[in-house]
């Protein structure tokens, strides 16, 4: 029973090969007379004789072989400016001819080509337009104007090679030197009274410290006017 059910299945293999070979053939044939009749289109065959039936294989293979002659012949007979082989892809609902293109194109002709869905056209892509030469006058003119590629910013001035004092932290300010007992209520002084006194004197560190900051500001002028002239620079072109 398994040795029949082998043979089944294999004469059903060997039928469905068969279906799909005939089929592929079936393909090639149809692709061969496609190409056939659009390499002959345009041209009118005339037949003088038509072949016998019983004409040799000999004779019949001599006349493919010299319409195959006559047909690579007239490949070599092309115009420079038409293309003679063509690579269509399909993407979407839209096709394109990718062979007159090369692999140095720009995508947007080959994008319009595609939104143009007219592969079969043998119509060369547009160059595109050569840029005009600018005016040496308007170029030199616009280089003075702008500001050279900036890599680093000056580094800050500083008075003092040797000096090495941070900049930013003001000095001291004295303090008063008040001596008394704070446990003697008579010779101790009223608490309205340092108050005030200490108020004074955080108000002048305040100051010493925003008075410092300028200066310290300062020793970084270049920087500063440096980005200033771009932040112009820039507001120029808007």
């Amino acid at each position: 029973m398994s040795a029949s059910k082998n043979k089944q299945n294999i004469a059903e293999v060997a039928s469905a090969r068969n279906r799909f070979e005939s089929a592929l053939q079936h393909l090639v044939d149809r692709r061969d007379e496609g190409q056939e009749s659009s390499d002959e289109g345009g041209e009118i065959d005339i037949c003088l004789s038509e072949p016998s039936p019983i004409q040799s294989p000999s004779k019949r293979s001599s006349s493919n072989r010299g319409r195959k002659r006559k047909r690579a012949k007239d490949d070599f007979d092309y115009e420079p400016g038409q293309y003679q082989h063509t690579y269509i892809m399909k993407l979407f609902d839209r096709s394109v001819d990718l062979a007159v293109f090369d692999e140095d194109s720009p995508l947007y002709p080959i994008c319009r080509a595609w939104l143009k869905n007219n592969p079969h056209s043998r119509e060369p892509p547009p160059r595109s337009p050569t840029p005009e030469p600018e005016n040496p006058a308007q170029s030199s003119e616009e280089e003075t104007d702008r500001i050279p590629d900036i890599y680093k910013m000056p580094p800050p001035i500083k008075q003092d090679p040797d000096d090495h004092t941070d900049y930013r932290i003001p000095h001291p300010v004295p303090q008063p030197k008040t001596y008394f007992f704070i446990s003697d209520a008579e010779d101790a002084p009223p608490a309205e009274g340092l108050l005030m006194k200490h108020m004074e004197r955080w108000k002048q560190v305040r100051q010493s410290w925003v008075d410092q900051g300028r200066i310290n500001e300062m020793r970084f002028g270049e920087s500063m006017q440096l980005l200033r002239d771009i932040f112009d620079c820039q507001m120029k072109d808007v």
